[in-house]
């Protein structure tokens, strides 16, 4: 995956994963450009990341997937610290 990804993508991963503390739950909440938001819209058609607020228009609340942890795992992006229930 490491190279199919350019580096705003692995930017915003990173960012996701740093921002995520538990299974469903994060603190990345907010898009503050167009550029970021194209970012993300990538992101989730990669299956890397998702939206926990996807039922609540115009909110955010971005995790990672299953396959977005592995995904960190092979870019060395820590997600130690995110608690899975799983």
């Amino acid at each position: 995956m490491k190279n199919q990804l350019t580096q705003n993508e692995i930017a915003i991963l990173n960012d996701v994963a740093n921002c995520q503390i538990e299974d469903g739950f994060s603190e990345y909440t907010s898009v503050n450009s167009d550029s970021e938001k194209g970012t993300l819209g990538s992101l989730v058609k990669k299956e890397l990341i998702y939206n926990c607020y996807s039922e609540i228009e115009k909110s955010y609340m971005y995790c990672l997937t299953e396959e977005g942890v592995k995904s960190c795992n092979e870019l060395g992006i820590s997600t130690k610290h995110i608690q899975f229930f799983n």
